[in-house]
């Protein structure tokens, strides 16, 4: 009986998970575009590799670093990615 609650919980995570990634994802694309800087500038002003931008705006290896480094150069409060 433990092992189907835990598989529901785990089932659950993952679509939570899943809907912050795209919400995440979504947020970071408008606000680039917002911006109107290419990816290199962004990634001199985030100290970020363009690679890792457009993980971010792909919703891929999301981490609080990244996050807050886009952030910071786009003169955003990070939690605007959230919302």
């Amino acid at each position: 009986m433990k092992m189907e609650m835990k598989a529901v919980r785990n089932n659950y995570s993952e679509l939570l998970e899943l809907d912050l990634q795209d919400v995440i994802s979504e947020n970071v694309k408008r606000c680039v575009a917002e911006s109107g800087y290419t990816a290199e500038e962004l990634s001199y002003r985030s100290n970020l590799s363009v690679a890792t931008i457009n993980r971010l705006k792909a919703g891929q290896n999301l981490s609080i670093h990244g996050i807050c480094a886009l952030a910071d150069a786009l003169n955003k409060d990070w939690r605007v990615f959230f919302a």
